[in-house]
C-alpha cells in the first residue's frame, strides 16, 4: 500500500497571458511616456524603460515558479520526497518509522510557519509555497499517515 501527495504552487498566470499583459502594458505606458517626451519631459523615457525591465523580470520570476513541484510518496517503510525545480530534481528518503513531521512556528509574525520532515539529524522543508491553512492541513494529514516517532500507522486507515 502506498499514498502519493503532489504539491504544486498555485500559478494561474500562463506564459501566453503574461506575454499579453506585458505587451498591453508596454504599449499603453509607452504611449503615455512618448506623450510626455514630446512635451519636453525627456527623463520620463529612462524611467519607463526601467519600469518595463522590472515588470518583465517580475513576470519571468512568477512564470519560473510554475516549474516547482514536490511529490511525496509514502510506503509502509519509507517516505520519498522528489522536489523538482528549475535547478533540477532532488530526491530525499526518510524511514517512515523514524520520521517525524512537525509544523514549526515562525520566528516573527511576518514569516510563515515551516512544515518539515525530520529523521536522523536530517530535515527537509515541505510545501514552502503553500498558504498557512494549506500547510496546517497537510501537516495534520502527514502526521496521521506517518505517526509519531517510532510509530507507523497503517496507510490505508489515513486518507
Amino acid at each position: 500500500m502506498q499514498q502519493q501527495i503532489i504539491l504544486i504552487p498555485n500559478c494561474s498566470l500562463t506564459p501566453r497571458s503574461a506575454a499579453l499583459f506585458f505587451a498591453t502594458l508596454f504599449i499603453v505606458s509607452l504611449t503615455i511616456a512618448l506623450f510626455f517626451w514630446s512635451m519636453g519631459l525627456w527623463p520620463v523615457l529612462p524611467f519607463w524603460g526601467l519600469e518595463m525591465l522590472l515588470l518583465g523580470a517580475a513576470l519571468l520570476l512568477s512564470l519560473r515558479r510554475r516549474r516547482y513541484r514536490q511529490e511525496l510518496l509514502l510506503t509502509e517503510s519509507e517516505i520519498s520526497i522528489i522536489t523538482t525545480s528549475p535547478a533540477g530534481e532532488d530526491r530525499q528518503r526518510f524511514s517512515r518509522h523514524w520520521a517525524r513531521v512537525s509544523l514549526r512556528s515562525p520566528r516573527t509574525s511576518l514569516h510563515p510557519s515551516r512544515l518539515v520532515i525530520e529523521s536522523h539529524g536530517r530535515t527537509l522543508e515541505i510545501g514552502h509555497f503553500l498558504t498557512e491553512e494549506e500547510r496546517r492541513s497537510l501537516a495534520r494529514r502527514l502526521n496521521a499517515m506517518v505517526g509519531r516517532l517510532n510509530e507507523s500507522p497503517p496507510l490505508e486507515l489515513s486518507g
